[in-house]
């Protein structure tokens, strides 16, 4: 009689990918939406120029606008240099008082 004998029977191991199928959409060029001059107006960087364009335009032509710049640019100018000034002050009230302690710490040796 032949042996029967229980084999057991393992799984095979797969360590490859299984290959899936790649799919491309085919891409379609888009017209880019044009005014009668030609311009992308659309476009973040057209709009961004066109308002800096009618700030200097406004700022050029209409002399209250200039007489505000200039007026805000002046005093924006002295408080910078009035903090300018304190700062040396107090750079200079700093400095002196390094100096007195270092005199005083001569004296007391």
């Amino acid at each position: 009689m032949a042996d029967f004998t229980t084999q057991q029977v393992q799984p095979q191991m797969n360590y490859q990918q299984p290959v899936q199928p790649v799919f491309q959409q085919a891409v379609q060029p888009t017209v880019p939406s044009q005014s009668v001059l030609g311009l992308n107006v659309q476009d973040s960087q057209f709009w961004k120029g066109a308002l800096i364009g009618a700030a200097v335009a406004l700022l050029v032509t209409n002399e209250s606008v200039q007489k505000g710049v200039v007026k805000t640019v002046s005093k924006l100018s002295a408080a910078a240099q009035s903090g300018i000034e304190e700062m040396k002050e107090k750079f200079e009230d700093a400095k002196a008082e390094v100096q007195a302690e270092a005199e005083s710490s001569r004296s007391a040796e």
